[in-house]
């Protein structure tokens, strides 16, 4: 399968329109599991990578601001690929995720909705930390992710449990933008390191676009610890992944995938040298 450039600057711009601006991506079709999204080696450096898988869960994550129920009929977007299945649209507290399975990728998936204010997102980020993880007590994520993701995860894990018993699979797809990377992550992190009521699931990939940092260092460790197969999207324009700032104690999980200006064009991205011990800032 030939790679091609991402075309969906709604998603990756700071500026969001994204049902509006859906027509711009062009549907991607066929089988996009052909190609893994990625290998790594032990010390979580980005070795390959699959635009089209990517540009799939780009599709995903934008389609889930657009569509809002499980009937046939809604999944008409410009965005919504072929072979999807929509089993459930979880929602709480102004979030979104849907779930149901991709037969494109013989796996379920979920994928998180972001904000659809992101300045006022921005401006009211808690940036406290807070350690949720009773065996991980150094482990710790900013708080108001947490709550975001926590506020989805009683729906989102009875929609997983229930999609796998329709779909005879219990591998996982992630994807999320903005605010929904971070849950995006929070949930991959709790499926590799066997969360209640995940047990028995495998994450597949979970890539995000726009993802803020999520938590401190000692969280970086313990998700790149589980070989997770992730790749985190970022563009030129998109203020989302400087916040919370680093100052704050705040990091990136790996691996980082970064599209220049001219994403359209051959070469426009750059798999950044990041690692545990430290973003790529060049």
């Amino acid at each position: 399968m030939v790679a091609r450039a991402l075309r969906s600057p709604s998603l990756l711009l700071l500026v969001l329109q994204p049902c509006a601006g859906a027509a711009s991506t062009p549907k991607l079709r066929g089988n996009v599991a052909a190609t893994p999204v990625m290998s790594i080696t032990n010390s979580s450096q980005l070795t390959s990578y699959d635009e089209d898988t990517t540009r799939h869960s780009l599709n995903l994550a934008e389609a889930s601001y657009c569509v809002d129920s499980t009937a046939s009929s809604a999944w008409t977007c410009a965005t919504c690929d072929d072979g999807i299945t929509v089993d459930s649209v979880v929602e709480a507290d102004g979030g979104r995720a849907l779930v149901g399975y991709d037969s494109g990728q013989s796996a379920l998936f979920v994928a998180y909705r972001g904000s659809s204010d992101i300045q006022n997102w921005i401006d009211n980020i808690d940036a406290f930390f807070t350690a949720p993880y009773n065996e991980l007590s150094d482990v710790k994520v900013e708080a108001g992710f947490w709550d975001e993701y926590s506020s989805l995860s009683g729906g989102v894990k009875e929609a997983l449990a229930s999609a796998a018993a329709a779909h005879g699979t219990h591998d996982v797809v992630i994807t999320g933008h903005s605010s929904g990377g971070s849950c995006a992550t929070l949930l991959a992190f709790d499926i590799a390191r066997g969360a209640t009521d995940l047990t028995g699931f495998s994450v597949k990939s979970v890539i995000t676009f726009g993802s803020p940092r999520v938590g401190n260092s000692e969280f970086v460790s313990a998700h790149a610890g589980y070989g997770l197969n992730s790749v985190r999207v970022t563009h030129y324009h998109d203020i989302v992944p400087h916040v919370p700032e680093e100052f704050m104690g705040y990091r990136h999980v790996v691996s980082e995938v970064w599209y220049a200006e001219d994403y359209d064009a051959a070469g426009s991205y750059t798999i950044c040298n990041d690692s545990v011990d430290g973003e790529d800032d060049s």
